[in-house]
């Protein structure tokens, strides 16, 4: 985890020209102010050096091919995705990875809302309906479902 989050480039700035003014370091986050200027110091620069780390297994466009999937079918689970995904791009990557790109695009997964049973009355008035539908014809049972 960083020391600091990462400010914006005019607040670098501000923070070197108020320590060159003579302004002191506690009128704001000390640390921050601290590990900027002391950055400054080192590499005359306040680009971040490169990171450390794993490359990321996809591309942007196969990012986006895993969010058409999501897309088509909201039901598809983590691991049906990661199948998908790896059979058409050839990306081999685990479950949480699926997961973090679709959190990554604001697609998060939700539990099926719990509905109501039907109560008494309204299965007593479907099994009055269903023997009438039973004995219509396909035209009639059409012109009864016609929304208006």
């Amino acid at each position: 985890m960083a020391r600091t989050r990462k400010l914006k480039q005019e607040t670098h700035l501000k923070i070197q020209i108020l320590s060159q003014e003579g302004y002191s370091c506690h009128r704001c986050g000390p640390s921050a102010v601290g590990y900027t200027l002391q950055k400054y110091r080192q590499t005359n620069s306040f680009e971040d050096k490169p990171r450390s780390g794993h490359p990321r297994v996809s591309s942007a466009r196969n990012d986006q091919m895993l969010i058409h999937m999501c897309r088509e079918n909201r039901r598809l689970t983590s691991q049906e995705l990661q199948q998908q995904w790896s059979n058409q791009t050839s990306v081999q990557c685990s479950t949480r990875t699926v997961c973090g790109r679709l959190l990554d695009h604001g697609l998060r997964s939700y539990k099926a809302v719990k509905k109501p049973l039907s109560n008494e009355r309204q299965r007593l008035a479907r099994h009055r309906w269903a023997p009438r539908t039973q004995e219509l014809d396909s035209q009639e049972l059409e012109e009864d479902f016609v929304v208006r």
